[in-house]
């Protein structure tokens, strides 16, 4: 049996998730379906095009805590989401 955590944040019209198992954590921004995990390669990556999900950048930024909340924090700042921002904000 798998345990995970699982929490989630509405902020503006965005919804983020965060889910935390034994294997590695994701967080997942919806309704754009963004995705930032550490699993497969054991690094924090963001994958930006939903549509082609062997597409991946690697980030600076391990620590799942502090990305989830400078995820949110970006969401409060600006009404408008520029995935291209957010990756330079997270690398």
């Amino acid at each position: 049996m798998t345990r995970k955590k699982q929490d989630k944040s509405l902020v503006g019209d965005k919804i983020i998730y965060k889910v935390k198992t034994p294997n590695g954590w994701s967080i997942i921004i919806m309704p754009d379906n963004i995705l930032i995990d550490n699993y497969h390669v054991g690094k924090a990556h963001i994958h930006p095009n939903p549509q082609n999900h062997a597409y991946r950048v690697e980030l600076s930024l391990q620590d799942c805590e502090k990305i989830y909340e400078m995820i949110k924090d970006y969401l409060n700042l600006t009404n408008d989401f520029d995935i291209e921002e957010l990756m330079e904000m997270l690398k």
